[in-house]
């Protein structure tokens, strides 16, 4: 059977396709042909004007009274929209009426502008021109017409051609640039040539004769460095005669030491302290520096590295080379060769500061074959310490360069204190406790001193400085005891806070503040309190945890209240400085370390392995970038101990009693947190024992709960009261995240036996 033949679908739908193609092309063709003729008729009637008969010149003569001269650029825009349109890019007849009709109107607008200013010319705008000229010199005169043709000229080529202007100035500074520099090689080029050329021509009259020497052969004489000494008239002063001498007192007689009188009281003079023992020099002498410039500058010569000595800074143990290299020289490749440089010069160690801050120099610090002790006298006495404006200001020593180095406790605020053993720590303290006692009297400042080792504070015994929160001004005394210092450290928190109140109710922000508004309203000072901690390792392997949290909560807000911590240690761990607090202790004086591990962890830079031991330091303070390296000043144990006497001689401590109300009606707390215990019969009987008994049950089973209390006391009341105040005093707390108690063994056993003694000694008392 045959099959019957059918005509596919797909057949017809190309067939229909290619007739739509070819009507379409033969439709463009014919548009294109007609418009380009268009656009030729209109250019020639334009442009021409020959031939154009009456409708060509009706054209020509309305396109030119509506925009003038610039009509002659109207066929040119419209054959640059055709040509784009049968490119087949993306330009519809919108973009190009848009862009043609601001161009068109900006250039008739600058032709008004024109015929404006030159009113004998033809220029002429047409209608539109004057139009927009007129309204627009009418806001914002003829120059802001004239900058807005110029603008609206931009955007109509912006949008008709697509040219981005940034980047056409971008290239057109570009070529400029290149050209110029190529100007410039080329005249350098022709100069150099010029100057060859002279040379030979030098050499040839003048070679042959004998006494000729050519200038590049002969040695040409070295600026020598500048060296910068301190000021030698300001290391000594005349002696101060004391108005009234008093009469320092015996260890014996300290049971009878008189009553603090801060209206007669006497700063110690500087007689009690030795005089400079250093002859008014610092440093070596100008022919030593010489000849250690000289060895310098050849070392760096054999390491092909161009640079000079500029200038030199004689310091007491350091003498500071500044070395300016050469352009090109590399700052790393000088500070790579330090070493060597070492071993030339001959020194235990050099430490380099790359850049000198505020020079365009390297710092060579080299140590002196001779070192010189800086003694305190010299800084107390010196102009830059006495006519400083800070209330505590402390005289650190002399820096690399011989000058005075100071600082003050309020800009600290707070201050760690580390380095080996025998690197000058205990001396630094002490330095930084006698600055005080020369400047401020006992109502202005306190010291709580606490000493696990119980060698280098106590010196300062019965001070009429001396201040512990914790007892009263009559048993007050150097804290040695750890477990003591706990508590006084706990008691100055309580302090601080009671401060912040007192503040409040004052409506100021800081001691300052508040001491100007007491003496307004005739109210009781608040003086500054210096607490200072020989060993915090010691401290923190007895009792870290709580030790941490009050040092914690003093660096961050005591401030304010004139606390201030100064933290000593000789084991720079982090297990000893944590991050707790080392954040909080902005300020920072490394003295020698063994490594540069401990020194990270002091000054979070290397640095302090390279120190020489004996007092030599980096002091890095709240506001500095790099460290500044210091001598630090030296005092003697008899130096000490006269100016202890002397205070001694004036007084006890003495500081003010303030009553604060204390959990569990155990009694009173005085300035610094003094317990002033009750009798029996007044009711202390019954807070006391059951505190006693809580602490005793907690010390024996070796937890704490609501329930242990309540079958203790027989009270859920009296048990979540206790629990209460074992937590508000420290005893307990409950970590975050937790529902379990921690206790602090430590400070249960301290305060059993404290409240025991209290118990004994009152209820051992008679009646009345």
């Amino acid at each position: 059977m045959a099959r019957t033949y059918k005509p596919r679908k797909n057949a017809r739908k190309k067939t229909k396709t290619n007739t739509r193609r070819t009507s379409f092309n033969l439709l463009g063709a014919s548009f294109f042909i007609f418009s380009f003729g268009l656009l030729l008729w209109l250019f020639w009637v334009q442009w021409i004007g020959v031939a154009t008969g009456q409708t060509g010149k009706m054209v020509n003569t309305a396109l030119f009274d509506i925009f003038g001269h610039s009509s002659y650029l109207l066929p040119l825009f419209l054959l640059y929209g055709l040509i784009r349109f049968f490119q087949k890019k993306q330009f519809g007849y919108f973009t190009l009426f848009l862009g043609t009709l601001i161009t068109i109107s900006a250039l008739s607008l600058e032709c008004s502008f024109l015929n404006s200013i030159f009113t004998a010319s033809s220029i002429s705008g047409g209608i539109v021109g004057a139009w927009i000229f007129g309204a627009i010199s009418s806001v914002i005169g003829k120059a802001g017409g004239f900058i807005l043709g110029i603008a609206l000229m931009l955007l109509g080529s912006y949008i008709l051609f697509e040219i981005k202007w940034l980047d056409a100035f971008t290239h057109f500074i570009e070529f400029v640039k290149r050209d110029y520099h190529s100007w410039m090689d080329a005249r350098m080029e022709l100069k150099t040539k010029i100057e060859e050329a002279e040379k030979k021509d030098r050499d040839k009259d003048f070679s042959k004769l004998k006494w000729y020497k050519d200038p590049a052969e002969e040695p040409q004489e070295k600026a020598k460095p500048k060296i910068m000494r301190p000021v030698a008239e300001t290391l000594f002063q005349p002696k101060v005669e004391q108005k009234s001498p008093v009469k320092p007192i015996n260890k014996e007689e300290g049971d009878d030491l008189k009553s603090f009188d801060k209206d007669n009281f006497q700063l110690p003079s500087l007689d009690l302290l030795s005089e400079p023992q250093n002859g008014g020099v610092l440093g070596p002498t100008d022919e030593e520096i010489e000849q250690a410039t000289a060895n310098l500058e050849r070392t760096l010569k054999s390491f092909n590295i161009k640079a000079s000595v500029t200038g030199v800074s004689p310091g007491p143990v350091v003498t500071r080379y500044e070395i300016k290299p050469d352009p090109g020289v590399k700052i790393s490749t000088i500070v790579a060769i330090s070493n060597d440089i070492a071993l030339a010069m001959k020194a235990r160690g050099i430490r380099v500061e790359a850049p000198i801050p505020g020079k365009d120099a390297i710092g060579f610090e080299i140590p002196n074959e001779r070192p010189l002790m800086v003694s305190i006298r010299e800084i107390l006495q010196d102009p830059v310490f006495k006519n400083s404006h800070a209330k505590l200001p402390v005289a650190l020593g002399r820096h690399a360069d011989g000058l005075p180095a100071t600082t003050s406790i309020e800009s600290m605020p707070h201050c760690l204190i580390a380095g080996a053993t025998n690197s000058g720590k205990s001396i630094c303290i002490h330095t930084l406790i006698m600055s005080i006692l020369y400047t401020a009297k006992p109502d202005e400042v306190k010291f709580l001193l606490i000493d696990p080792k119980r060698l280098e504070l106590t010196f300062y015994e019965d001070i009429p400085h001396l201040y512990d929160p914790k007892t009263s001004c009559e048993e007050v005394s150097v804290v040695t005891n750890p477990r003591g210092a706990v508590k006084s450290l706990q008691m100055l928190v309580k302090e601080m806070e009671r401060r912040y109140h007192i503040f409040e109710a004052a409506k100021v922000k800081n001691i300052d503040g508040y001491n100007r508004w007491a003496e307004k309203n005739n109210e009781e000072k608040c003086f500054y309190v210096v607490v200072i901690i020989d060993e915090l390792a010691d401290l923190i392997l007895q009792v870290k945890s709580t030790v941490e949290d009050s040092i914690q909560r003093l660096a961050q807000m005591a401030r304010a209240v004139g606390i201030h911590l100064i933290l000593s240690t000789q084991r720079p761990s982090v297990n000893v400085i944590t991050g707790v607090i080392k954040a909080n202790l902005p300020s920072r004086i490394a003295l020698q370390v063994a490594s540069k591990t401990d020194s990270r962890v002091i000054l979070d830079m290397p640095g302090g392995e390279s120190l020489l031991g004996k007092g030599d330091m980096l002091f890095l303070g709240i506001s500095d970038q790099k460290p500044h390296r210091v001598q630090g000043a030296y005092v003697s144990e008899e130096e000490i101990t006269k100016v202890a006497d002397f205070l001694r001689a004036q007084g006890k401590p003495d500081y003010p009693e303030v009553e604060t109300p204390e959990l569990g009606g155990a009694g009173t707390i005085q300035a610094g947190g003094t317990i002033t215990a009750q009798r029996p019969e007044d009711g202390l009987g019954t807070s006391s024992e059951e505190l006693i008994q809580a602490l005793t049950l907690v010390s024996q089973r070796k937890r704490v709960s609501q329930d242990l209390l309540k079958a203790h006391f027989g009270s859920s009341a009296r048990a979540t009261n206790i629990l209460s105040i074992l937590e508000m005093k420290g005893f307990i707390s409950k970590p975050e995240g937790s529902n379990r108690w921690t206790i602090n063994f430590e400070q249960v056993e301290y305060e059993l036996e404290e409240l025991k003694q209290k118990v004994a000694s009152v209820t051992s008392t008679p009646a009345g």
